[in-house]
């Protein structure tokens, strides 16, 4: 999945595999996957590579990403078990965006040291008018 803006911010994701693949019969473990991920902020760029969803999990996002691209209401995020990422849709009607926040593992070294840095306050953030929402719900799945 790649989402991108016209004001330079970009955010790629993307499966590596499953972080215990040797645990295929568990009904859990066997369903985390490994997350690659890839950001340019305003403030810098970093990559993470880390377990942040289960399987079902990132179909659930790409289901979400169907909705916001719909028009319905959809509920406001999409987060995870393991909150390294969060997806919201935010903003008015004339302005929505969608936003990609960062936790834990997804933080870039730079934030982690950084206490101003706690919580929802690493974003970047995407115009919905500049996303083709039903191709990267498709290219996701």
């Amino acid at each position: 999945m790649k989402l991108a803006s016209s004001d330079g911010q970009t955010f790629e994701m993307r499966i590596l595999g499953y972080q215990f693949p040797h645990l295929e019969t568990e009904l859990y473990d066997s369903n985390w996957l490994i997350i690659a991920g890839e950001v340019i902020h305003p403030k810098g760029s970093w990559q993470f590579n880390a377990p942040c969803l289960l399987t079902y999990e990132a179909e659930r996002l790409a289901s979400w990403i169907d909705l916001v691209a719909e028009g319905e209401p959809p509920p406001t995020s999409c987060g995870f078990v393991e909150p390294n990422l969060e997806f919201r849709a935010v903003g008015s009607v004339q302005q929505p965006v969608l936003r990609v926040y960062f936790r834990l593992e997804a933080r870039p070294e730079w934030a982690r040291r950084n206490r101003a840095w706690h919580g929802d306050k690493l974003w970047v953030e995407f115009p919905l008018g500049e996303l083709d929402l039903r191709s990267i719900a498709r290219q996701w799945r």
